[in-house]
């Protein structure tokens, strides 16, 4: 079971006692040591340059202390990490990864001091700050806004096919039309996706791509309890979600299983629509200029807009086993700063985590902005914070790559819900 805080009505000397404490004594600035930091993410290389220009303060209060940074390549970032918390000898004193599984699956996650408890809570923006909790307590730093994905589309190609730029589709039916409008085909064979889908890859990447999808229908990946998938995933409503995907594929022929994952065929033209998270825009404007791109909300589907979800819920955390903790402690107040934060922000293109710097120029002006203000108006949709998300998820993500090789959706949902549960189970022990 999961460590609960626990707030006890106690003596004035008692709670004197306990303040001290969880309020860790200050690290001494004279000791020699080196703090590793690990950067998991290939789409956030400049991030490990940036810290190292931009933590002079940390450096000045600890001269003997020496910080490397790690960056692990993403397709072995599990088995790096699973070796090195394993061993103990070769482990990071900070990480980048998921809350939900480092802090309340394996206990790694340290939680966070009562002063950044605070600062956290008054100043990140709450849309997604359950995400990066473990029982309301803070055990990560968010390192990006992730406000779930938006509707990117080539209005070149509207133009094309004489729809209309100015008027995307606002409706999950009106998507389906576009989209067949949109796509090109050579006999039953897609060259040009009217609505690309992630279909092969990581399951993980695929079952987060699918969740605009099946809360645009009503459904969920399981309970909010975290007690069962039963009736949650196999629900009619989850059903619904994954056969639109489906139906796509099959029935409309407007997206292919062939063509490529959606971040290139966008870029190459090759997919007129597709659902991408905001870090997208800024990786489009770098990598494919001539693309001619719009970003506005989700349409709304039956069961209305989908709201805020996330499955990649990467934050920085302290290592609970670090000998030096409490240093690493300080390097995260040294980043947890409204400048570096915007600063970083604009260098990565993706959005910031202080609530004040949704009001700054760089986040006002870009061309998502509409959709930024519609998904935090809408707020948080459901949260997937169970300790195993991530086995779930891949899980789940098997059976959605079967349903889209057009397995029956139902009996491939049906046919997770066993291990989903497991993994609930086991996460409540």
């Amino acid at each position: 079971m999961r460590n609960k805080r626990i707030a006890t009505a106690v003596a004035t000397a008692l709670i004197a006692v306990s303040m001290t404490a969880c309020t860790p004594a200050p690290a001494d600035a004279e000791r020699e040591a080196t703090i590793r930091v690990w950067n998991p993410q290939d789409q956030w290389r400049k991030t490990t340059s940036f810290y190292q220009d931009n933590v002079a303060d940390f450096e000045k209060k600890y001269p003997n202390v020496t910080v490397e940074y790690v960056d692990i390549p993403y397709g072995q970032y599990e088995a790096r990490y699973n070796a090195g918390f394993a061993s103990g000898r070769d482990a990071p004193d900070i990480f980048m990864g998921q809350v939900s599984y480092y802090g309340g699956a394996l206990g790694i996650a340290a939680e966070a001091p009562d002063d950044l408890q605070t600062l956290w809570d008054d100043k990140l923006t709450p849309v997604t700050s359950k995400n990066f909790q473990i029982d309301g307590a803070w055990h990560g730093y968010p390192v990006s806004t992730d406000l779930g994905m938006q509707l990117y589309y080539n209005q070149n190609q509207f133009v094309e096919v004489g729809l209309d730029p100015a008027d995307p589709p606002q409706t999950f039916e009106e998507l389906r039309e576009y989209a067949q409008a949109l796509a090109i085909r050579d006999g039953d064979k897609v060259t040009r996706n009217g609505m690309a889908l992630r279909y092969s890859g990581n399951p993980t990447g695929i079952v987060d791509k699918a969740l605009p999808y099946i809360h645009a229908f009503g459904g969920r990946l399981y309970a909010e309890d975290q007690s069962t998938a039963e009736g949650f995933l196999n629900s009619d409503e989850t059903v619904a979600g994954i056969q639109y995907m489906q139906d796509l594929v099959e029935k409309d022929q407007v997206s292919s299983l062939e063509l490529g994952v959606p971040d290139d065929t966008f870029a190459q033209g090759l997919s007129s629509m597709t659902f991408r998270e905001g870090w997208y825009e800024g990786w489009l404007e770098q990598n494919a200029p001539q693309v001619n791109f719009a970003v506005v909300p989700y349409p709304d589907g039956e069961a209305g807009y989908p709201q805020v979800s996330l499955l990649f819920n990467w934050a920085w955390m302290v290592n609970d086993n670090s000998p030096n903790k409490d240093i690493a402690w300080d390097w995260m107040r040294t980043v947890s700063d409204p400048e570096l934060d915007l600063e970083l922000a604009q260098l990565e293109g993706y959005m910031p985590v202080w609530t004040e710097n949704f009001s700054d120029p760089w986040v006002t002006e870009r061309s998502d902005f509409n959709a930024v203000e519609r998904q935090i108006s809408e707020g948080a949709g459901p949260t997937y914070d169970a300790p195993y998300t991530n086995q779930i998820a891949v899980t789940i993500g098997a059976a959605i790559e079967a349903a889209l090789q057009g397995a029956d959706v139902r009996e491939s949902l049906d046919g997770a819900v066993a291990e989903v549960d497991s993994l609930l189970e086991r996460g409540e022990r």
